[in-house]
């Protein structure tokens, strides 16, 4: 797995390649850690290169969750049909705080919403 980060509207974005799993998971963890600990209110995590993720990742992405639902959310760009699924599966798309994007426009859009709020 590969990490990069860079922004969206002012808010941090971590592009990630590969596979999210038991393995590199808490690498992925560290890099989001690092931004709730600045108090970001939202968090984007751009998927569009990721071919699987296991429960190691969707253990991260829960773990942000919690940090963040009180004051923000956190966005996905463009899961594939399989994390889709998954997301599906373990019920994270039922969750306000939970927010998945087809493409970087749709993000930045809802960021510009949040931002009038």
């Amino acid at each position: 797995m590969e990490l990069s980060t860079s922004e969206l509207a002012g808010t941090p974005v971590i592009r990630i390649r590969g596979e999210i799993d038991h393995g590199n998971a808490s690498t992925l963890s560290t890099a989001i850690d690092d931004l709730l600990n600045t108090e970001q209110h939202v968090i984007i995590l751009d998927v569009t290169q990721v071919d699987y993720m296991d429960s190691g990742g969707i253990s991260v992405l829960l773990s942000a969750l919690r940090r963040l639902r009180e004051r923000g959310w956190l966005g996905i760009i463009n899961p594939n049909a399989n994390v889709q699924r998954l997301f599906q599966i373990v019920g994270l798309a039922l969750d306000s705080s939970f927010r998945v994007f087809d493409d970087n426009a749709a993000a930045e859009q809802a960021l510009r919403e949040t931002a009038r709020t």
